[in-house]
């Protein structure tokens, strides 16, 4: 059986193992308003330089066409 977590922001309830992770938040910006649902964002750090970053979490499966259109310059 997969872990599962619920965000303590957005109530959903998400498996880890089927999410990707992403700190560029012009890139997750675009992914939302292609129409990727974000599950969760949380507050962490950058690990080489400490300094705080954002964490965006979404499904692998709703985003890979905006991630297609992100690295062809598609997405805006």
């Amino acid at each position: 059986m997969k872990e599962s977590i619920t965000s303590e922001t957005t109530g959903k309830t998400y498996c880890p193992s089927d999410c990707i992770r992403l700190v560029n938040m012009k890139q997750l910006a675009a992914y939302m308003a292609y129409g990727v649902e974000l599950q969760d964002i949380y507050a962490s750090r950058d690990f080489k330089t400490n300094v705080p970053i954002l964490v965006g979490i979404v499904k692998r499966e709703d985003s890979k066409q905006a991630y297609e259109k992100w690295c062809n310059y598609e997405l805006k």
